[in-house]
C-alpha cells in the first residue's frame, strides 16, 4: 500500500515538473519581448498566475469528476481523440 502511495506520488510530481516546464518556457518567452525593467513583473507574475490556475482548475476538476460518474470516461476518451489529433497531424504528410 505504501510503495504504491509513493509511486503515485512520484508520478504526480514527475507530470507537474513537465507541465510547469512548458509553462516556463511560454512566460520566459512573452517575458523576453518586454523591458528589462518590467521582466523580473512579467516572470513572477505568468510563475503566479500559471499556479493560480493550476490549482483553480486541477480543484474544479477532481470535484467535477468526483460528483459527475459519468465524466471521467468522457474525459478519458476526449484525451484519448485528442492524442490521436495531435498524432495525425504531427505524422500526416
Amino acid at each position: 500500500m505504501t510503495r504504491t502511495i509513493l509511486v503515485s506520488i512520484l508520478l504526480i510530481a514527475f507530470t507537474d515538473v513537465a507541465l510547469q516546464l512548458d509553462n516556463a518556457l511560454a512566460i520566459s518567452s512573452v517575458a523576453s519581448g518586454v523591458p528589462l525593467s518590467y521582466r523580473f513583473f512579467v516572470l513572477a507574475g505568468g510563475v503566479l498566475l500559471a499556479a493560480i490556475c493550476l490549482f483553480v482548475f486541477t480543484l474544479i476538476g477532481s470535484t467535477l469528476i468526483e460528483k459527475i460518474a459519468w465524466l471521467k470516461p468522457v474525459a478519458g476518451l476526449a484525451l484519448i481523440l485528442i492524442g490521436i489529433k495531435l498524432g495525425y497531424d504531427y505524422f500526416r504528410p
